[in-house]
């Protein structure tokens, strides 16, 4: 048989061989960067429950002998970032970039209890940690949830109706009121 020339029957081999390989190759490079946009997210969300704690601690009873502003309060969030937030909440939405406003929950709790959860936009502006709990030592956390939702349900077979799968990725953050 001459090169370059094909027998009758074997024009589908390449298509059959490609399909059997193609498809789990597609299925782990999506999969590999649905991994990598959930750790993203998380990494993101322990972000921004680092800095809510880290702007909380230094807003204690005493802060105004650094130089500080002791107003402080939970929220709202404003939608501004220009380091000039007076809420927790907002620092938390600017340390969050890409974060559902709506959709993310977030908790807050001191030595008087817990406040929350609240949707990062409908914070209230409560003044927090409370009075009684804002001394030097205090400790506060701030945990966060937000769904996460995998585009990897489009690929399984069977799935009826396509849709995302969702799951919720949670972050906290504590620390001691140092002023």
């Amino acid at each position: 048989m001459r090169p370059g020339t094909r027998k009758l029957g074997q024009g589908g081999q390449a298509l059959v061989e490609f399909t059997l390989v193609g498809i789990p190759i597609l299925f782990v490079l999506i999969s590999i960067f649905e991994i990598s946009r959930g750790m993203w997210v998380y990494d993101t969300l322990s972000q921004a429950a680092k800095q809510g704690v880290r702007y909380a601690i230094v807003h204690g009873q005493n802060c105004a002998m650094h130089g500080n502003s002791c107003q402080v309060s939970l929220g709202p969030a404003t939608g501004v970032c220009n380091n000039t937030n007076s809420s927790i909440a907002e620092v938390i939405r600017c340390a969050g970039i890409g974060l559902d406003l709506q959709a993310t929950k977030v908790t807050f709790t001191s030595t008087q209890g817990t406040l929350g959860p609240y949707a990062l936009n409908a914070v209230p502006g409560t003044p927090w940690p409370p009075d009684n709990g804002n001394h030097s030592g205090q400790p506060i956390t701030i945990e966060i949830t937000t769904p996460f939702n995998s585009m990897i349900a489009l690929l399984w077979p069977g799935a009826k109706p396509v849709s995302f799968a969702s799951g919720n990725l949670p972050a906290s953050s504590s620390d001691q009121i140092q002023y």
